[in-house]
């Protein structure tokens, strides 16, 4: 992390700074405390006679006038458009690299940079805000020739005291009076990346296919438990089983065989570890179920704040 200093007086004019510099304890009577003024570098915006500009002590401009991102040849507003009625909002302009002369001490005039201005809200009649902020097309697309409103700084909150709806599709035309015939989405992405962009899950849904693989899960334990009992009394049939014997005394039943006793012997174990171990697995999907798929289940797969179409 990068820190600034307190008070910086790079971009300042030479006048200036020198009459600080000159000053017996400057910052002593203008530290700024309190909210009180303090002399900073305050930008020369490059303004228009379209625009009508409302310019703070300390970098902070509202700016009305036509569409224009950057120059004055930039937007729509730079083509000549009508339409493009544009309130800017810019906390910042120029970001780190604000400045007021250059270094001849030079006037500097700074125009807007959606890359370098620090915090901005632009609300625009019509404006191609995709291309303008540099964001990838993601499923909802480029928006061109649109109206809109971006925010964009270090940090964005948006904090509602009772609740936030996030809203497409409420209208039958847009703000250019062209009909809306594709219904748009949401796209939520990081790192400005929409290459492994993915649809979001419908809890409900994911929610009733979950209970119903693991109900499937479920009934294969107990064909599973059906066919380790059946094979369990097929053991205990056959170690038992006898034939009756032909030699000297024809009739008699003869011992069962010794080899197959110990085998079926070594059966029995595995057949029972086997029995223990499908009735744990039943239980395990019973808690599977309570737990994932249940709102009284400690970790629920749903959101009890938020939802989506």
């Amino acid at each position: 992390m990068v820190l600034k200093k307190k008070q910086s007086l790079v971009g300042l004019p030479k006048e200036v700074r020198d009459k600080i510099n000159s000053t017996p304890d400057y910052y002593y009577w203008n530290n700024g405390l309190f909210n009180t003024h303090i002399v900073e570098v305050n930008p020369n915006y490059n303004s228009t006679d379209a625009e009508t500009v409302t310019k703070g002590l300390h970098n902070a401009f509202i700016i009305m006038g036509r569409d224009r991102p950057r120059g004055i040849e930039s937007g729509y507003g730079g083509v000549g458009g009508t339409q493009c009625g544009t309130i800017d909002i810019v906390a910042g302009l120029g970001g780190a690299l604000a400045k007021q002369v250059d270094e001849e001490d030079e006037t500097v005039f700074t125009d807007k940079s959606p890359e370098l201005d620090s915090a901005r809200i632009y609300l625009s009649q019509r404006t191609d805000i995709d291309d303008n902020f540099n964001l990838p097309e993601g499923f909802v697309g480029q928006a061109k020739a649109k109206s809109a409103v971006a925010v964009k700084a270090d940090a964005v909150r948006i904090i509602g005291r009772d609740g936030i709806k996030l809203v497409t599709g409420t209208d039958v035309y847009d703000g250019q009076g062209v009909r809306i015939d594709i219904q748009q989405g949401i796209d939520l992405i990081a790192g400005n990346n929409d290459e492994d962009l993915q649809p979001l899950v419908k809890g409900d849904n994911l929610g009733e296919a979950l209970q119903e693989i693991i109900d499937l899960v479920a009934d294969m334990n107990g064909i599973t438990t059906s066919l380790v009992q059946m094979y369990f009394q097929l053991v205990t049939a056959i170690t038992v089983h006898t034939h009756l014997s032909t030699g000297p005394i024809p009739g008699t039943p003869v011992t069962p065989s010794p080899d197959f006793c110990i085998t079926a012997v070594s059966q029995y174990a595995q057949l029972s570890k086997m029995l223990f171990d499908l009735v744990i697995h039943q239980k395990n999907t019973v808690s599977t179920k309570l737990d994932y798929t249940y709102e009284t289940g400690g970790a629920y797969i749903n959101s009890i704040f938020n939802n989506t179409n």
